[in-house]
């Protein structure tokens, strides 16, 4: 005999956990964020019209970042419960670099500067203002200002001290 009572409640169990399950992981909007406290605190709005706050962020040791409002994050919410997320991830595609090839590396912010650590196993280093900084693997590099002026020398014209010997 059919027990419609356990059945019901088999349902609204499985409904639940479903529920809970689907609430595990979330993308959000950053709307603030907060970095005086000694880890970052974000504010994101999630699900419709849902503002969610004093969001923990996590980041890799070494490298802090400051995004800006409107970038896309990536939340965790442990047992599916919205009021302990934590952001494990913060991407801007606004600002995003598309120039990388396999296995490089780039730094960068959102008024375009940059540290690019390229494949050819050279460093090159652009600041918003235009200054340039070309590090080749050869050992040759380049500076260039923003006036278009530039310097061309070897690794080995420059001592541990900064100082630069240019042979005439």
């Amino acid at each position: 005999m059919l027990n419609l009572d356990n059945t019901y409640n088999s349902t609204k169990l499985f409904d639940n956990i479903r529920a809970r399950i689907l609430r595990l992981i979330g993308r959000a909007k950053l709307t603030t964020v907060s970095n005086s406290k000694k880890t970052q605190l974000v504010q994101v709005k999630a699900l419709k019209d849902e503002t969610i706050t004093d969001i923990e962020r996590f980041q890799e040791y070494g490298f802090e970042t400051y995004p800006k409002a409107d970038a896309e994050t990536l939340t965790l919410f442990p047992g599916g419960n919205r009021d302990q997320g934590s952001v494990v991830c913060i991407m801007d595609t606004r600002y995003r670099p598309t120039d990388l090839k396999e296995g490089e590396v780039q730094v960068y912010d959102w008024n375009g500067s940059l540290i690019h650590l390229k494949s050819d196993n050279s460093i090159y280093i652009e600041s918003k203002s235009g200054c340039k900084f070309d590090l080749k693997s050869d050992g040759t590099f380049s500076l260039k200002d923003n006036n278009g002026n530039e310097i061309k020398t070897t690794t080995t014209q420059i001592d541990f001290n900064g100082n630069l010997t240019v042979d005439i």
